[in-house]
């Protein structure tokens, strides 16, 4: 795209903007219990639209090459970010449930699901490339320095003469292996020449042998021909996915390229408008400085005669903490009459001091909400190897997601959440979404798992120090995430007695406080997993937790996507003989991992290796995925029961039971009316 389709499209954007904005004081409305659902509509209405708005201003954003525009679109940006979160966090409250259904706004607004995806914009990555580079750098030095140390001692040191015994004795069992093959061949051979003799077969005579070949390479190029011919054909009429993706590769290079080439050019007039700046300060000192000092003294004189003529007295100057001569310029003159509430909000202030002042006299001063800093002698450095040594920050895995939005002015704006918990069956994704979270925003990767943290930190004050160590790295090298593994355990009811070793309830306490103590501007956040919430202790987990997000199983559509996505990425195409439908339905009630599982078991990279002669077939799917365990239904409800007992949980079905009796009187009275 050329720079002016970027301005039209930006042009198009500001008038939609224009529009929401005039729809938002209806919002800000008081909403009756009869005007929920249209109150709720409007708002997913809103959500979907400003999502729109973010996916351009972020591209707008990214390939503007003005340096004067990409600063407002920056601020326009990050304004629309902060907007997306907090209608997110009022469909939330209107609704009292994390997921929402939008289909129906879907529809009405002629949009498709992938318009509800969260844009992540780019410049949160891009802009911080060399900081994430050269903390990653740091982070796997770090690494490679302890791995020595942790290889050293895993395998036994062997001496030469049992080196040498050891290397003759697999180099014997080589030499016997391929014996073994030679001679399976030789009596293969045998076999075969005596089966053709009890038959009574001949040789074919070499006219023969040669027509024969002729004829069976012929059938095969012809049924290969004809097989390409089918292909083609389906893949014309969009039967088939086209196999030779070379054209749509090609032309998303070429997009990727003319992105990366716009971006270069950025940087550029980015630093000629620096330049600029520069110059055009000190050309405006050098050439206009000397007229507009004159222009101020004249000013201050003038101030000073007309001050003269009307008190018969020179006014005093005014002092520079109270602004100077700027005070000058402000067009206040002797005559000017006071402004009566600015004068009462004044003098209020001061009544309001001295009234404070009073009242300290006779109260004890309040405890501040202030962390103290147990480790003030020591530098970042060493607390941030300490760490690394200690396995609690760790390298994450790169793992990409597009529904995470992290910036600096984003999360000083948006509403302030500290803590989620992912509550779901084992093999749902759970640890890959936090994964994703930190590869998405380049964050940083604290492991605070029970089973992490055994025997790290020890005593009695080791807990609290741990989380100071943790929180305090976190919050400088931000943005963080720090993860916990089986979160339930650190609220269990009644520990396990094979757990009272690991302690896992040490940093219970700790960790809310360190989490109160978080502020707007942190960009630090705790995200639990678990798939047993129900051993834990409600009030605590939900304390500490704000945000509960339950994932169910997949259905349908997403495990048909799963199983195409899935065997793809082990490099196969869809073939006539693999039916994915199939697949997907008798996949139902298993999670993505075991789904993964499956494949990898069928998948082999002997198994690929073989795909050109024998073609993939639906059924080597079945065997593996039948020895896998699935979600059985009482695992599932005893999740749903436990969620409703949450605090939103509640809420949402308080909502649904007075939805219910509500309908039931609608109906009671319209059989009366018959």
């Amino acid at each position: 795209m050329s720079e002016a389709a970027y301005q039209r499209l930006w042009d198009s954007s500001h008038l939609i903007l224009e529009e929401l904005l005039d729809q938002e004081p209806l919002l800000g409305e008081a909403v009756s219990e009869r005007e929920r659902q249209s109150f709720q509509y409007r708002l997913s209405s809103l959500y979907l639209y400003y999502l729109g708005l973010l996916r351009r201003f972020d591209t707008l954003y990214d390939q503007m090459v003005q340096p004067q525009k990409r600063r407002l679109l920056r601020r326009l940006l990050d304004s629309v970010a902060c907007r997306v979160l907090e209608l997110k966090d009022d469909l939330v409250r209107a609704d009292l449930c994390e997921t929402h259904c939008l289909d129906q706004v879907l529809q009405d607004l002629k949009l498709t699901p992938a318009d509800l995806e969260v844009p992540i914009p780019k410049y949160f990555e891009l802009e911080r490339s060399s900081t994430l580079k050269e903390r990653e750098h740091v982070l796997t030095e770090l690494l490679s320095r302890l791995k020595p140390e942790i290889s050293e001692g895993s395998f036994p040191i062997l001496s030469r003469t049992e080196a040498i015994m050891l290397l003759q004795k697999a180099e014997r069992a080589r030499q016997g292996r391929l014996r073994a093959i030679f001679m399976r061949e030789i009596r293969k051979e045998e076999e075969r020449d005596r089966k053709i003799w009890e038959e009574g077969r001949f040789k074919f005579s070499q006219d023969e042998a040669a027509i024969t070949i002729q004829k069976v390479w012929k059938g095969y190029l012809q049924r290969k021909r004809t097989q390409q011919d089918r292909r083609t054909e389906m893949e014309f009429i969009g039967m088939l996915p086209s196999a030779s993706p070379a054209g749509p590769v090609g032309t998303r290079s070429q997009a990727s390229l003319g992105a990366d080439v716009r971006r270069l050019r950025q940087a550029e007039k980015e630093e000629e408008f620096q330049l600029a700046v520069v110059k055009t300060r000190d050309h405006l000192r050098e050439v206009e400085g000397p007229d507009t000092k004159e222009k101020m003294k004249e000013q201050i004189r003038q101030w000073f005669i007309e001050c003269h003529a009307l008190t018969g007295r020179f006014p005093d100057y005014p002092d520079e903490s109270l602004g100077g001569s700027s005070l000058i310029f402000a067009d206040k003159t002797p005559e000017q009459s006071f402004d009566s509430e600015t004068l009462k909000m004044e003098e209020r202030k001061e009544v309001e001091q001295e009234i404070r002042i009073q009242k300290k006299a006779g109260k004890k001063p309040g405890k501040k909400k202030k962390e103290k800093d147990l480790t003030p002698d020591r530098p970042m450095d060493s607390l941030f190897e300490e760490l690394i040594v200690l396995g609690l920050l760790k390298k994450s895995e790169t793992v990409p997601l597009k529904d995470y939005v992290g910036s600096p002015d984003i999360h000083a704006m948006a509403p302030l959440i500290r803590s989620i918990l992912l509550v779901g069956p084992s093999g749902m994704g759970k640890k890959m979404l936090v994964k994703a979270v930190c590869t998405e925003t380049g964050a940083n990767f604290f492991d605070l798992s029970p089973e992490n943290l055994q025997g790290k930190y020890p005593g009695k004050t080791g807990g609290q120090m741990l989380v100071h160590v943790v929180f305090k790295v976190a919050r400088y090298l931000q943005p963080s995430v720090i993860w916990i593994g089986n979160a339930e355990k650190t609220f269990y009811k009644r520990v396990p007695k094979e757990e009272e070793e690991m302690d896992p309830k040490r940093i219970k306490k700790d960790l809310t406080k360190a989490l109160r103590l978080l502020s707007p501007g942190d960009r630090v956040i705790l995200i639990g997993t678990t798939d047993r919430p129900q051993v834990a202790e409600m009030k605590g987990l939900c304390r500490t937790y704000e945000r509960i997000l339950l994932l169910p199983r997949p259905d349908y559509a997403s495990r048909y996507v799963l199983w195409r996505h899935m065997i793809e990425a082990q490099g196969v195409q869809g073939t006539q003989h693999l039916d994915i439908s199939a697949l997907a339905k008798v996949s139902d009630g298993y999670t993505a991992g075991c789904i993964l599982q499956a494949i990898q078991a069928v998948l082999t990279e002997r198994r690929l290796l073989q795909l050109s002669k024998r073609p993939l077939l639906t059924s080597e799917f079945l065997g593996p995925l039948a020895k896998l365990d699935p979600v059985y239904r009482e695992e599932e409800e005893s999740l749903k029961d436990w969620y409703f007992k949450t605090p939103l949980g509640k809420k949402r079905m308080k909502l649904l039971k007075d939805q219910d009796a509500a309908e039931e009187a609608k109906l009671a009275k319209e059989k009366k009316k018959k």
